[in-house]
């Protein structure tokens, strides 16, 4: 095992693979927000699956600052 065993793993990741996939989500997360009506059920995915989701991606996004001046 290398020292850097944490870099490795890093570099044979498919970035481009996984932006597909986050992206494809994403829209199909917000498809589903945008038919949303005011029934129990709705109220229920809301709960349990788009506001986590959405907390998650906000979490993600202060992990992850990207200053546009470099």
């Amino acid at each position: 095992m290398s020292e850097y065993e944490n870099i490795e793993k890093v570099k044979r990741l498919d970035f481009d693979h996984l932006d597909m996939l986050v992206s494809e989500r994403i829209g199909a997360l917000k498809l589903l927000a945008q038919g949303m009506t005011e029934t129990d059920i709705h109220d229920a995915i809301c709960r349990d699956l788009i506001l986590p989701c959405v907390y998650l991606l906000a979490q993600f996004l202060e992990s992850v600052k990207i200053d546009a001046t470099e």
